[in-house]
């Protein structure tokens, strides 16, 4: 029984393994086959024709390697002397335009780094120092009132006064002195003698312009204030002034 299975199980995968084995050798004869119809198929075109493919592919081989060269190839070999000669003209005026735009660009940005300090040392929101003179008043008898630090103020400016303080308070373009006699105040902080400003400017003008006759030390000494002006080399100012936003004044 079991010799029979054995039999029919042979009998039945013989034939599937013969298919694919005929298959396989089948593929295997294939491929020769095509190269050989292949190249026999070349072999039977016409040798002129021949000659026509060669010529194309030798024209198509040169095409490529010539372009190949010419993306290797420096840019400026072909040029001559003159076209060299305007090229580097052209490289050095461009160089020269670059150059002159970068100075005016740091010119620009140095000016405006000045204005920006010059405008926040005119309102007092940076500590200065420099040059200029210290001037001391004692009233002992409490007669000076606001007109007198108006004046005296105003005199400081136009001699050229760059920064101001007094008894530790800075001054800006916008403070204003209140109160009256003996009781002064100014930009809201009440002061009281002795009176000490701090000026910062060319001293010796400051100076002049301070002690000329009926000026405003003038006007402090007939009140029976004592005046003092002393010239100092670098007179350092720390006080900062709170900034004001305009009432009135926008921009444009």
């Amino acid at each position: 029984m079991n010799e029979e299975s054995s039999t029919a199980r042979a009998s039945d995968e013989t034939p599937e393994k013969l298919t694919r084995a005929h298959g396989t050798h089948r593929e295997e004869r294939v491929h020769p086959r095509l190269w050989t119809r292949a190249r026999q198929a070349f072999f039977a075109l016409p040798r002129g024709l021949h000659v026509v493919m060669l010529v194309i592919f030798m024209i198509l081989g040169f095409a490529l390697a010539t372009q190949v060269r010419a993306q290797r190839s420096d840019p400026l070999e072909g040029l001559s002397e003159q076209d060299l000669v305007t090229v580097l003209d052209e490289l050095s005026t461009q160089e020269q335009n670059l150059r002159s735009a970068a100075s005016e660009a740091d010119a620009r940005e140095q000016a405006t780094r000045k204005a920006q300090t010059q405008a926040q040392i005119a309102a007092g929101t940076v500590a200065v120092h420099g040059p200029g003179v210290t001037v001391g008043v004692t009233d002992p008898s409490a007669n000076l009132t606001p007109t007198q630090f108006v004046q005296t103020l105003g005199e400081l400016r136009n001699a050229g006064a760059e920064a101001i303080e007094l008894n530790g308070v800075r001054l800006s373009t916008r403070s204003a002195f209140t109160g009256q006699a003996g009781s002064i105040v100014v930009d809201g902080t009440p002061i009281s003698s002795p009176y000490t400003w701090k000026v910062i400017g060319e001293g010796q003008t400051i100076a002049t312009a301070l002690d000329i006759q009926a000026g405003s030390a003038a006007q402090m000494r007939a009140k029976g204030a004592t005046v003092t002006i002393t010239p100092v080399n670098d007179l350092s100012i720390s006080s900062i002034a709170t900034p004001k936003p305009p009432q009135f004044a926008t921009y444009g």
